[in-house]
């Protein structure tokens, strides 16, 4: 196995999907891992690959961990914009039983890195013949991986060993359905302080707890939580935009702006506000990228 050719796609992936998570500032980390020859092996005698027309999909594998349950829907998006997809497996919860749910995306290697994937591939043509050229994308929240981790090696790995505990299996799969229930209690705590400094006209503190984005350490310019507490509906109509709405905007206007609070309390005025005095005071240079965004071009 070449090891450096390897090496390099695995690197190239993963650039391109960490600068993309940055771009918008989601809070989550970022896992990367190429399969060892051993694992690779043992993957295909055990999913009997040898014996059939499939092909191993997960040779490269990358797995994002968001700190909020509702960003995993916006990164999949994301994912999708960003990769050629070849398949989603996104499970839907079901009210009448407790387990793991898959969110795992097959994507294509970009045109880019293909050349060198088939270089490699010929100087290993008999372990090749069984690996497609593509790579897996997990995704997960931060508290739920753990969990993920532990199953993974400890019972789905060695799934005869598991049979006959039903009790035993259902209560691991009761410990994930504690952590699904604190994902979405997270998701409500920090909507609770966002309404919290709302109401107190903390605006800076509203932003930061209402879209949960990695923040620079820049306040909000006083000018801005001036005028706002002069005018507090357009506070209220800030807070009473759906927070998934307003990062869908940003990703689909194809920005890149540092992640600041007075960028996207700028941001969020020109598409959804409209407000004429706050658009007076927006720098030029943010202007002149929101209004070359292609939601602007084509309306």
């Amino acid at each position: 196995m070449n090891d450096y050719g390897i090496e390099n796609i695995q690197k190239e992936l993963e650039k391109l999907l960490s600068n993309e998570l940055k771009r918008i500032g989601i809070l989550c980390r970022l896992f990367s891992r190429i399969k060892d020859p051993n694992s690779i092996k043992d993957k295909l005698k055990r999913k009997q690959y040898y014996n059939s027309n499939k092909l191993m999909q997960d040779f490269f594998g990358f797995r994002v961990a968001t700190y909020f349950n509702d960003d995993l829907e916006i990164v999949v998006g994301l994912c999708e914009n960003l990769f050629q997809k070849e398949e989603l497996v996104y499970d839907e919860p079901k009210a009448e039983e407790f387990r793991p749910l898959r969110k795992n995306m097959i994507c294509r290697l970009p045109a880019n890195l293909l050349k060198t994937y088939d270089e490699v591939k010929h100087l290993d043509e008999e372990l090749y013949k069984f690996i497609d050229s593509t790579f897996e994308i997990q995704f997960r929240t931060t508290l739920s991986e753990g969990w993920h981790e532990v199953e993974h090696l400890m019972r789905y790995k060695c799934k005869t060993e598991w049979e006959q505990l039903q009790n035993e299996n259902r209560m691991l799969n009761g410990i994930y359905a504690t952590l699904e229930t604190s994902d979405q209690a997270l998701k409500s705590l920090f909507d609770n302080v966002a309404y919290h400094h709302y109401k107190r006209k903390n605006w800076e503190a509203m932003l930061r707890n209402k879209l949960r984005l990695r923040f620079l350490l820049n306040s909000l310019d006083s000018q801005f939580v001036d005028y706002l507490n002069e005018n507090p509906n357009i506070g209220k109509e800030i807070f009473k935009i759906d927070r998934n709405e307003i990062i869908y905007k940003y990703i689909e206007a194809k920005l890149f702006f540092p992640t600041t609070f007075n960028n996207w309390f700028l941001f969020i005025n020109y598409f959804f506000c409209k407000d004429e005095e706050i658009l007076s005071k927006t720098p030029d240079a943010l202007i002149r990228e929101f209004s070359h965004s292609p939601l602007t071009q084509t309306r």
